[in-house]
């Protein structure tokens, strides 16, 4: 049988450490930044040659979430007991400190930006309802964000820190942040930058280590949902679920969906989606149909127009080509 993945997927290797890579953000299709663990920073400004920055001070933290807004100015989030931010404006040198928090019961889970100066994280809740802080500078300072009105989450309901994409900010005001871990996995929507939210109950499948580990979303109004269980990888009945209206409704992806526990998914504005996990990589042109294309475990993936990345454990990360043409042969390939 023709093997697609060793067309698209090319690994590389520059992470000599060996670390765990879930940070990852493309300002285009040539700047891409990752972070993970023992103090390990990548990034390359030309999409080919990545240049491995390591920061020996923070090397104790767990980088799961990176926004760059530039090859020189870029945030880095760390997930765990306690949260750390830090910021560069000299691509990577030097790194400062824009905000900690160690209050008992604090995991971040992940953070987006509307534009370069406005942005919104959040963490696992604090007293019943989610804690989330709000930047108003490009990430320079940070202060807590107290909404007029948030719904309560439910009993055991959290985010996931997989790869820093449960939570998308889209258009000039409007933010998504999806949960699992209780009895339902549901999609908490905002249209004024976290003021005011509504909640949207979503059919994945919920529970201990159960729920949506990422979202992509196209515009305000079409995204995709992936989660499933770390745990249970191979579990495939209810992990991803698109929606058309914004959230309010959502449609489970059964029969074509992806091949296992998913921890991240990326779409391009080229119409091409990929979702990757513990258990492969797999590949869409809608969000409805996906095609297993590799059985290789990666923890996260970004698109920008014909080129996406892909990192994982052990300093594991890839190049995948999604040219839509040869997205569409394989789409249509049969074995």
């Amino acid at each position: 049988m023709f093997c697609f993945s060793q067309t698209l997927i090319q690994p590389i290797a520059v992470n000599t450490y060996k670390s765990s890579m879930r940070g990852l953000h493309s300002v285009d299709r040539n700047i891409i930044w990752a972070t993970g663990t023992d103090g390990v920073i990548l990034k390359t400004v030309d999409g080919e040659k990545w240049k491995l920055m390591r920061q020996e001070a923070l090397s104790k933290l767990d980088f799961r979430d990176i926004h760059a807004f530039n090859k020189k100015e870029a945030l880095i989030m760390s997930s765990g007991d306690g949260c750390q931010i830090y910021r560069t404006k000299n691509g990577g040198k030097k790194w400062t400190s824009v905000y900690t928090n160690m209050a008992k019961g604090i995991f971040f889970d992940g953070m987006d930006f509307w534009d370069d100066n406005s942005g919104i994280a959040f963490s696992d809740p604090i007293d019943g309802y989610f804690y989330m802080i709000k930047t108003n500078d490009g990430g320079k300072s940070w202060e807590k964000l107290v909404p007029i009105k948030m719904p309560k989450i439910l009993k055991g309901e959290a985010g996931f820190a997989a790869s820093g994409t449960g939570i998308v900010c889209k258009g000039d005001s409007t933010v998504f942040i999806g949960t699992g871990g209780g009895e339902r996995a549901r999609v908490f929507k905002s249209k004024n930058r976290g003021k005011t939210w509504k909640v949207y109950d979503t059919p994945l499948k919920s529970g201990e280590s159960y729920g949506i580990y990422s979202m992509s979303f196209i515009n305000e109004k079409h995204g995709v949902v992936v989660g499933g269980s770390y745990l249970d990888s191979t579990y495939t009945d209810a992990i991803c679920a698109v929606t058309n209206d914004g959230g309010a409704s959502w449609t489970l992806v059964a029969k074509k969906g992806p091949k296992g526990y998913r921890s991240c998914v990326s779409y391009n504005r080229r119409g091409v989606f990929i979702s990757c996990g513990r258990t492969g990589v797999d590949i869409s042109m809608d969000g409805k149909v996906w095609r297993h294309i590799s059985d290789e475990a990666y923890y996260s993936c970004v698109l920008n127009g014909d080129v996406g990345w892909l990192t994982g454990k052990a300093g594991k990360m890839a190049k995948i080509n999604v040219k839509r043409e040869l997205v569409y042969q394989y789409m249509n390939f049969s074995e």
